[in-house]
């Protein structure tokens, strides 16, 4: 992580976020990984229940432009992308946590593949499979996390928005947990929602990690527009 990126101008609360009725709209461009099919999908409640049990599920730590990552592929999709914090081993064992019944598979190698395809700059992704996002969570944290995936690359948001675009607009501080329960960053981009001040506010890895995420996306180029 570059000192220029960890030291970006503070963000203008007017411009680069995201109107409430945008994202109500529908109107996104492709958000995260430049890939061109993702899909969010629950876990059963039966799945969740049996903590995995009967899983192998593949693991391994990798660089990206914002430090290390540990990501999980199971039989039925990505189900952690993290930052790691406090070490490896703490991030494993945080990881195993999360379905304790499955089997754990180590795999570096895979993982560093998948991670280069995740973080490419728009447009260089050569990813070509359909990526699928496996998450636990109650029917109002489902939500919370398809609206943040609504949100464009180099745009912002605030909670407040977002509450609004799920037709919950009194839900800003349910919405701001529901956010923070987010596993998969970058993918769920959970660091988009800022502050309604237009500080960037506080991050689950890290708020030096949130502003310089902030700043790459901006320096892409690609938050003038919204694609239909």
């Amino acid at each position: 992580m570059t000192r220029s990126a960890l030291n970006s101008r503070p963000i203008d609360p007017k411009a680069g976020s995201l109107p409430g009725a945008a994202l109500e709209a529908g109107l996104s461009a492709p958000v995260g990984l430049r890939h061109p099919r993702v899909r969010l999908a629950a876990a059963s409640p039966g799945r969740i229940k049996s903590g995995g049990a009967g899983w192998i599920i593949k693991a391994g730590f990798g660089p990206s432009p914002f430090g290390e990552c540990l990501a999980a592929q199971g039989p039925r999709g990505l189900c952690r992308l993290s930052f790691v914090l406090g070490g490896r081993k703490r991030a494993w064992d945080d990881l195993k946590r999360l379905w304790p019944h499955a089997r754990w598979q180590r795999d570096d190698a895979a993982a560093q593949k998948l991670l280069a395809g995740m973080f490419a700059r728009p447009g260089r992704s050569k990813a070509r499979q359909p990526l699928i996002l496996l998450v636990k969570g109650t029917d109002f944290q489902l939500r919370v996390w398809r609206a943040l995936r609504r949100v464009p690359f180099g745009r912002r948001t605030t909670y407040g928005q977002l509450a609004a675009a799920m037709g919950a607009p009194s839900a800003a501080r349910a919405v701001g947990a529901a956010v923070g329960k987010n596993e998969l960053a970058w993918l769920i981009p959970c660091h988009r929602v800022i502050r309604r001040t237009g500080a960037p506010g506080g991050y689950r890895w890290g708020a030096a990690r949130k502003r310089a995420m902030l700043a790459w996306e901006a320096s892409a180029g690609q938050g003038g527009a919204l694609s239909k």
